[in-house]
């Protein structure tokens, strides 16, 4: 019935845009994206993968965006680990609206006691020991394996807590598929460690306040990431490929854009969003570009169309070009068609650059400092000999 369903839906349909497969069934993810692929390969489609195996399965038939929440997190630690600047950078930009900026403790190095080995602990191990670091496990079923020290047991009580070495170790991670036993777990393992820090796999949003009650130094919530990335992937597409490439640009490097950003923007998550210099993204730029003739810098689109000498409060994160890709490229740079840029600002920034963007007249005035009348009578007029000027206009 599943191809039914997707065809009924509208597969087929020349607006169909993509399709999401986010269950908690990976079979039922994989059958989605594979029915895609067959009925209408070009449509794209974005899964959601628990385990790795799923994932390459996903990936041998091209599935365009593979979400893998666990795999994502441990990815996400390894970063903080290695890179503090980095991940803060990350999280920051990647908030929900209305999340602060504000000072975060990075995990630190030394030994580690994780408990649960299931598919989020085997990414929190992969992740730590890839940075070095050394790890004991504690599960029910443990036993050691690629020379990681294991310990029988759950957690929740001193005893394998001790045998895992949590009196000598700087963090730990609580991962099972059990929320109360998850907080029970980090409770008891901060009664004999008291600075030690924890990293806590929350299952379900009911559990909500529990969890902000204990206020765990990293909470991982599977649904959060999953939402994050399909955002990230869906909204703005540029955002993941200049984190990649942030994550390589070291530490300080990664501070001082937080800086930056800070300072011109504030420390609540900005606003991201991208601008194509096509003709549905940017009409009235792309017309400039195209037909013609005029030279349009970065600069430009930070202009505000109210004072051409004052910026938006907005910064330019990426350039991507048929050229080369930029990371945070300068005001001078000339753009050219099909063009793409990621910004961070606020709201009301946007709003403002969206008169560039669509209105010619704004854009004259923006990129030259030519202030053309706007109304149809006034542009027939302006055409004439000894044109009148326009009442209220700019100097």
């Amino acid at each position: 019935k599943l191809p039914a369903n997707l065809l009924a839906a509208g597969l087929r349909n020349r607006y169909c845009r993509g399709v999401i497969a986010l269950t908690n069934d990976d079979q039922a993810n994989l059958a989605v994206a594979m029915s895609v692929r067959l009925l209408n390969p070009k449509v794209p489609v974005l899964a959601r993968a628990m385990n790795r195996e799923t994932a390459a399965n996903l990936a041998s038939f091209d599935t365009d965006h593979i979400i893998n929440p666990f795999a994502t997190f441990g990815r996400y630690l390894a970063l903080a680990v290695a890179s503090p600047g980095a991940s803060q950078l990350l999280r920051w930009l990647t908030g929900m609206p209305g999340w602060t900026l504000r000072p975060e403790t990075a995990p630190p190095h030394g030994h580690w006691v994780v408990c649960g080995y299931g598919r989020f602990g085997r990414e929190c191990v992969r992740a730590l020991r890839k940075q070095g670091l050394d790890v004991t496990i504690i599960d029910p079923n443990a036993k050691p394996e690629d020379g990681i020290h294991a310990v029988r047991g759950v957690g929740t009580e001193a005893e394998p807590l001790r045998a895992a070495g949590v009196e000598g170790a700087v963090g730990i991670v609580a991962g099972t598929d059990d929320d109360v036993t998850n907080l029970s777990i980090v409770v008891t393992a901060r009664q004999i460690t008291r600075d030690l820090f924890t990293v806590v796999r929350q299952n379900l949003q009911a559990n909500h306040a529990l969890f902000d009650a204990f206020d765990a130094d990293i909470t991982m919530v599977s649904s959060e990431i999953v939402a994050h990335e399909c955002l990230a992937r869906i909204h703005t597409p540029l955002l993941a490929r200049f984190l990649l490439l942030a994550r390589e640009q070291g530490e300080e490097w990664s501070d001082l854009l937080v800086a930056r950003l800070k300072t011109s923007l504030g420390e609540a998550t900005p606003e991201i969003w991208s601008v194509a210099m096509t003709a549905s993204g940017a009409h009235a730029l792309h017309r400039a570009l195209l037909l013609e003739g005029t030279t349009i810098r970065v600069g430009d689109l930070r202009r505000d169309p109210g004072d051409r000498e004052t910026q938006l409060a907005c910064d330019v994160l990426y350039l991507s070009s048929g050229r080369a890709a930029a990371l945070l490229p300068t005001d001078d740079i000339a753009l050219a068609p099909g063009d793409e840029l990621l910004f961070a600002g606020k709201p009301a920034a946007r709003r403002a650059q969206l008169q560039t963007l669509r209105n010619v007249n704004v854009r004259d005035y923006v990129v030259s400092g030519i202030d053309r009348p706007g109304g149809w009578i006034w542009q027939w007029l302006t055409r004439r000999p000894n044109a009148p000027r326009q009442p209220g206009a700019r100097n």
